[in-house]
Parts: C-alpha cells; structure tokens; sequence
C-alpha cells in the first residue's frame, strides 16, 4: 500500500483526534495535492511550520496505529467478511431462507465496520 494511502487510512480512523490545524493541513496536503509552499501561502504560515505540522500529524496518526490497531484490525475483519459474503454467494444455497438471513448480517457487520 502507497504512503499516501496509508495516511489517509489513518486519517479516516482517526483524524478526529488530531487538531484543527493538523486536520486541515494534511487535507490540504493529501487530498487537495497543494505544494508546502502552496500551503504555506494559503495558510500564513512558513514552508517549515507546514512541513513540520504534517510530520507531527502523520506522527501522531501513526503512533495511535501502533498503539490501538483499529485500522488493521478493521481492514482484517473486512477481509473475513468478504470472504464469508463470497463463500455464502458461491453456496448453491443463496436462495434458501436461513443463507439469506447470514448475508443479511454480514452486509449489517460490513456496513458498521
């Protein structure tokens, strides 16, 4: 998986813990592709201060990963749920009432997940 992609895993789980600041830096970053320097201009604030705003953000996402692992919790249990949905589609058994209700739950689980 690209850096790039990994941050924005992170920042999906667990961007609401960084501040407003950082939040809204690494969207400028990441998402809307501006420069440090476009940043910089856009914000007022130093090419240094942006670069050193989204070292600490991505730091800091990076630590809460380590710590917690929801999101390679989360990507795992996806995995298993995609599995489950395809084995109970490939059954031969879709039709019957009981194989209906466990992929009822399996989309429930994937939609909360």
């Amino acid at each position: 998986m690209s850096k790039n992609l990994d941050m924005a895993v992170l920042f999906d789980v667990y961007g609401d813990m960084l501040t407003e600041k950082q939040k809204d830096t690494l969207i400028l970053y990441y998402d809307e592709d501006l420069s440090l320097t476009e940043i910089a201009e856009n914000t007022g604030i130093t090419r240094q201060g942006v670069h050193k705003c989204i070292r600490s953000a991505e730091d800091y996402l990076l630590q809460l990963e380590d710590t917690l692992e929801y999101a390679a919790k989360s990507h795992m249990v996806n995995e298993v749920l995609a599995k489950m949905k395809n084995i109970i589609e490939n059954s031969g058994h879709c039709d019957s009432e009981e194989m209906k209700k466990l992929l009822s739950c399996v989309e429930e689980i994937e939609e909360i997940v």
